[in-house]
């Protein structure tokens, strides 16, 4: 057997390896998920006081994140911030179990939808919509409100919506998530190298484009914003993309109601990119996503290393 055959065979050992490394995840995880979501409630009390008592978690990220966020704020009400970001934190842990067998009717429950009417406009008008999110409360539900209205979401029939999203570094859990997603599937899950392309190739017909992205962007970024009372580097492809594709872009707001339920409003940002500035888009976007935030802080994604690169030198860089 020549290199390039023992290559090829290597390659496909490791596929087949990770299809059942997921299978067993799977078929370990799938019974307990099983169980009603107050059982994974109380589990999601334990994790909690694991997470933030034993093992701490990201603490020093999450504390750092809050004080620079909140500078006004003393040290007994970050900790007290940070105590419950911790709590929700366990829920999203419960409820994402949860969610691997969770039935189209009772995610649906989870979720209330307001204000969906600004992409039922949209949609009669022929017009791509780039929906923009960030890391608040369970984003996973993205999927609920668009898969489980009869009429997709604000007249974007199901198979016209796609959820951009970021491949994960560990391949087997990337892997065992993409397919818990694809069991709720619709228009499609588009990984986030491939969106361009994908935008080109349906650029005459109307879709949803949903994108989670407040994420820390890669090298290169020549969009900062004054967010959260620091400057911060944002993403440069939502705004590029909907600038390409001359998409309109809203804002898809999350709230917490109570353990497990979720409110989303759907908030305008421009009909047309033209309408705006360079850079108008992500300012918009960042203001709404930081209101958002203002209003119940606990939700956001606190853990991540959101700035962790040094702004000027990556403002350098871009130009």
């Amino acid at each position: 057997m020549g290199k390039r055959q023992i290559y090829y065979a290597n390659c496909v050992n490791f596929v087949d390896m990770k299809k059942c490394i997921c299978y067993l995840l799977v078929g370990l995880l799938y019974p307990v998920s099983l169980l009603p979501l107050k059982v994974h409630y109380f589990f999601s009390n334990i994790f909690f006081f694991f997470v933030y008592h034993v093992v701490g978690y990201r603490k020093s990220t999450v504390y750092i994140n809050l004080a620079r966020s909140f500078p006004h704020l003393k040290y007994g009400e970050i900790k007290s911030l940070a105590r419950k970001f911790y709590r929700h934190f366990a829920d999203l842990a419960a409820e994402t179990l949860w969610y691997v067998a969770a039935t189209p009717r009772r995610l649906a429950k989870r979720v209330r939808l307001e204000q969906a009417d600004i992409l039922k406009v949209l949609y009669e008008q022929n017009k791509s919509v780039v929906l923009l999110s960030g890391h608040m409360g369970n984003w996973e539900y993205f999927l609920v409100t668009s898969v489980y209205a009869d009429m997709g979401l604000g007249g974007y029939p199901k198979n016209r919506m796609a959820i951009v999203y970021k491949a994960l570094e560990n391949s087997v859990m990337d892997s065992f998530f993409y397919g818990v997603r694809e069991k709720h599937r619709f228009g499609g899950l588009v990984e986030s190298n491939r969106i361009a392309r994908f935008m080109a190739q349906h650029r005459r017909e109307a879709w949803l484009y949903a994108l989670v992205a407040d994420q820390s962007p890669l090298p290169g970024s020549r969009y900062c914003v004054d967010f959260l009372h620091q400057p911060t580097l944002m993403m440069n492809g939502p705004e590029q993309l909907a600038r390409m594709m001359n998409c309109a872009v809203a804002y898809y707001k999350m709230n917490k109601e109570g353990r497990g339920r979720y409110l989303i409003t759907v908030q305008p940002i421009c009909n047309h990119p033209d309408e705006l500035p360079e850079g108008g888009i992500t300012s918009a976007y960042a203001k709404l996503l930081e209101e958002n935030i203002y209003e119940q802080p606990e939700i956001w994604l606190w853990s991540h290393k959101r700035w962790k690169r040094d702004v000027e030198k990556e403002m350098h860089k871009a130009k």
